[in-house]
């Protein structure tokens, strides 16, 4: 029993801090309520994935860069 809440714990406090970690290195989230669903290669496929799947989150959606180092790469964000 306490190995298993011990494990549970390391892995909590992992996740947290590769999070922190990563947090650090990426820009601005755009607010709560947001969430990153996918990234793709072109502004056009991530529209495209956010129409095909409104069903899912809604028809608030955007695209974006993911930084300014790296327009190549469009994240999708959506709803939750």
């Amino acid at each position: 029993m306490y190995r298993r809440i011990a494990a549970a714990l390391a892995t909590a406090a992992t996740a947290g801090a590769l999070a922190l970690g990563t947090a650090a290195s990426a820009e601005a989230a755009p607010g709560p309520g947001f969430y990153a669903r996918s990234h793709h290669s072109s502004y056009a496929e991530c529209q495209a994935a956010g129409v095909a799947g409104r069903h899912i989150w809604g028809s608030i959606f955007f695209c974006e860069p993911f930084t300014s180092t790296r327009p190549d790469v469009i994240v999708l964000w959506v709803r939750y």
